[in-house]
């Protein structure tokens, strides 16, 4: 378990880091026993080498570059949305309506959030579908690849069922109010849905690698990723704002138990989910600044 994780973490290192010295990092993961401290030191090593990208590794191609920052945004942008469903959780009770009516602030915040939601997501949809296409197009072109391609839909349908078990679950065995085992089949679900999304990145990374994708669908995914990227900052912004106005307009909706377990306080909540957009947004912009100039290298490299 542990050897798999560590190579999975290989998986964090920048793309010129991964082709320079990846077949020689593997091959020690298979002479010496994997740790925990190694997997540990994989992980630091991994944000080592995305500060200081000069001393990752050899040139990449643009084209790479570009597919690497689009697929960066993709799962940045997973973890955004799983922060962005807690929060949407948090805040989805009649109080919390009623606080925003009587607030404009704490109104117009969770208003710019759902509407930069749903703005993110149509970019993540308008990006992906030609990606897809082209994606499929090649895996009726060689078998090799259709197992890949597959695993997206596979991951869908396995995080769909485990909803409508839970769903059932729920409507023959009716509670009043929140419970412990209630609260665990969450964090449960959820973490779930986090792996199901994580099969879906790691699948689309590499079936964007493996297919030929054409310099304009490139061009365009990066541009919805870039659009993806503004969307998380301009939420995180607004979730900071009503994270700030919620304990001064409706302290007593701040301070009341929140979560699954009922362990934190909605402040406290709302506190920390802020801290996972922040982190999903800075490094989406990280890898959306790389794209960018890899973008410009592939525009200019066009045949006139």
């Amino acid at each position: 378990m542990t050897r798999w994780l560590a190579r999975l973490v290989l998986g964090l290192y920048p793309l010129a880091f991964r082709r320079r010295y990846g077949d020689e990092m593997r091959a020690l993961l298979d002479q010496a026993p994997a740790r925990l401290v190694t997997v540990l030191d994989l992980v630091r090593g991994a944000l080592a080498a995305h500060l200081r990208p000069a001393a990752a590794g050899g040139p990449v191609d643009p084209a790479d570059r570009v597919r690497a920052s689009a697929s960066g945004v993709l799962a940045c942008w997973v973890v955004f949305a799983a922060a962005g469903l807690g929060f949407y959780k948090t805040t989805e009770d009649a109080s919390f309506a009623a606080a925003g009516h009587a607030h404009p602030l704490l109104g117009d915040a969770h208003a710019s959030v759902q509407a930069l939601a749903l703005l993110a997501s149509a970019a993540v949809a308008l990006g992906a579908l030609p990606l897809i296409i082209a994606a499929l197009a090649h895996a009726r072109r060689e078998p090799s690849t259709r197992f890949v391609v597959s695993l997206p839909a596979l991951a869908g349908v396995v995080f769909a069922g485990l909803t409508a078990g839970l769903a059932l679950a729920a409507r023959t065995t009716p509670t009043h109010g929140p419970t412990t085992g209630a609260g665990i089949a969450f964090i449960g679900w959820g973490l779930a849905g986090l792996a199901c999304a994580g099969v879906c990145v790691a699948a689309a990374r590499s079936a964007l690698f493996a297919a030929p994708m054409s310099r304009a669908r490139l061009i365009t995914a990066f541009a919805c990723g870039a659009l993806t990227t503004a969307a998380m900052a301009a939420m995180a912004l607004a979730t900071a704002l009503y994270a700030i106005a919620l304990p001064l307009d409706a302290s007593h909706l701040a301070g009341a138990p929140n979560g699954p377990l009922q362990l934190m306080s909605t402040g406290v909540s709302l506190v920390a989910l802020l801290i996972v957009m922040v982190l999903a947004a800075t490094l989406a912009s990280t890898t959306t600044r790389r794209g960018w100039r890899a973008a410009g290298q592939l525009h200019a490299a066009r045949p006139s």
